[in-house]
């Protein structure tokens, strides 16, 4: 019976210290980041999940603000890595997160540019990467650096330049780092993280004026492009798994496959057109992937390169076997949960297609004569107008239709008729026209009345998605008017 007792004893011993290490190890990987937002409060805040480390603006999940507008994010972590705070396009800031440790966050959005604070050890390194205006998608490109060197003829003082530029960037970071105010790894970090950020700008002016070459705008020969383009690889390989940690990671990886394929296998950009055209230019893209990539960078492109299709809501259907495939071969991948809402949306776009038409969608036919928006509305019933202007490849326009319902009920209270006017691929516009049940008239721009609509906007081309009230001789009422999205400022605006 003793022995008995012991043996038990031991067991609830043995089952407590593996309690205990679980605790401690959950103790030391947690990051807590509580905040408060002021002015206005959103729904909801969007933060990046470090995923082993690996931040893609994509990969993210939301916390809801309370009504005072406090917030809190716990994660678990192992090593310095990016979170970024946003809400939709907008950035909020970036947190750069180390294991056990808490921050403290305070989003100012009461102007037009938020102004964010982190207050915790690193507060200064916290600032200091707060400051760069292009530490990712959301407030930044390659190319936007890019435009800065690319009139210089001379490839030696580009690469000169870019250098300088990082090693400016760096100094204050290495001086943070002296004085204890950041750790290493917060340093090795922004880093990789910069180096790379750097180097993806002189592959993209490289790239840009391979594009050029054809229209005969580049500064660079291709001998000057190509040896300019090689060397960013040569410094800066795309396998090296600390790039993994960098927001940068999928944008400069893409950059080294351009390279592989314009660059190293001189692929026809007509072929790739013609592949676009048959529905398999995304399998291409893959494959290519697969031949320079293997490992976590292969699983991390692969879903990134899911994900950033997906979201541009094109609806192709090449993605849903695509996914399939990514599923199989990576059977307990951490990215799956992020592609597979926008793989259901295509699924359900061509499911929809199959559905009989919206009774209260009319199309304008012989849009050849018809050249300015006037002629447009003569055309019709006589009504007001609440003229909506957006194209197949624009997302922030298709976010739009996702309201559409609460637009009808006030367009009807009324009496004004929705128009959605201006597109190219006559397919794929009626398919999502269908998909997202869009009521009242449609009509495809011709080339005039896009200029016409360039010339109502005032200027060379105009932003989409836009809103404009017209009256019943297509007179301008309003040229700005909000989205659906912002239905109680419409309603103000529409009395």
């Amino acid at each position: 019976m003793f022995r008995k007792f012991l043996f038990i004893s031991n067991k609830l011993v043995a089952l407590c210290v593996l309690i205990t290490v679980m605790s401690c190890q959950q103790k030391i990987n947690d990051v807590t980041i509580t905040g408060q937002i002021i002015g206005d409060i959103p729904e909801n805040i969007n933060y990046t999940l470090p995923i082993n480390g690996i931040d893609f603006i994509g990969f993210n999940q939301m916390v809801r603000p309370d009504s005072l507008g406090n917030f809190k994010i716990t994660l678990a972590v192992t090593k310095a890595s990016f979170v970024e705070l946003s809400q939709e396009y907008k950035s909020f800031g970036t947190v750069i997160v180390e294991p056990e440790m808490h921050y403290q966050v305070l989003i100012d959005n009461t102007e037009k540019k938020p102004k964010f604070k982190v207050t915790a050890h690193n507060a200064k390194g916290q600032e200091l990467y707060n400051k760069i205006t292009n530490r990712n998608m959301i407030t930044g490109h390659f190319e936007l650096e890019a435009n800065s060197y690319f009139k210089d003829s001379v490839p030696s003082a580009i690469e000169t330049k870019i250098k300088q530029s990082l090693v400016t960037e760096m100094t204050e970071y290495q001086a943070l780092l002296e004085k204890h105010d950041i750790s290493e790894d917060f340093y090795q970090l922004v880093a990789t993280d910069r180096g790379y950020f750097y180097a993806g700008a002189q592959g993209s002016v490289a790239f840009l004026n391979f594009l050029y070459e054809e229209r005969n705008q580049n500064t660079l020969n291709k001998d000057q492009y190509n040896k300019l383009w090689s060397a960013v690889f040569q410094s800066y390989p795309a396998s090296n798994p600390e790039l993994l940690r960098s927001p940068w990671f999928y944008y400069y990886t893409q950059n080294y496959l351009r390279y592989q394929e314009f660059l190293e296998n001189e692929v026809d950009t007509d072929s790739l057109i013609g592949l676009r055209n048959q529905g398999k230019i995304n399998t291409y893209q893959i494959n290519q992937a697969k031949k320079h990539l293997s490992g976590e960078q292969l699983e991390y492109y692969y879903a990134a390169f899911l994900y950033d299709v997906s979201i541009s809501k094109n609806y192709e259907k090449e993605l849903i076997p695509l996914f399939e495939a990514f599923k199989t071969t990576y059977s307990q991948s951490a990215y799956s949960p992020f592609i597979a809402p926008e793989i259901e949306n295509i699924v359900a776009f061509h499911n929809k297609q199959k559905d009989s038409l919206n009774t209260n969608t009319t199309f304008i036919n012989n849009t050849d004569s018809l050249n300015t928006l006037k002629e447009v509305v003569k055309t019709l019933n006589g009504h007001r107008y609440y003229v909506d202007v957006w194209t197949t490849w624009c997302s922030p326009c298709k976010k739009e239709f996702a309201h559409n319902s609460e637009l009808y009920k006030l367009l009807k209270a009324k009496n004004i008729t929705p128009l959605y006017n201006r597109d190219e691929k006559a397919t794929q516009w009626k398919q999502m026209i269908a998909f997202y049940g869009l009521e009242g008239y449609q009509i495809r721009a011709n080339k005039a009345l896009y200029n016409n609509l360039k010339q109502l906007y005032e200027g060379n081309t105009f932003a989409i998605p836009w809103h404009i009230l017209v009256d019943s001789d297509g007179a301008i009422i309003k040229k700005h008017v909000s989205g659906p999205s912002k239905i109680e400022k419409l309603i103000s605006e529409l009395n």
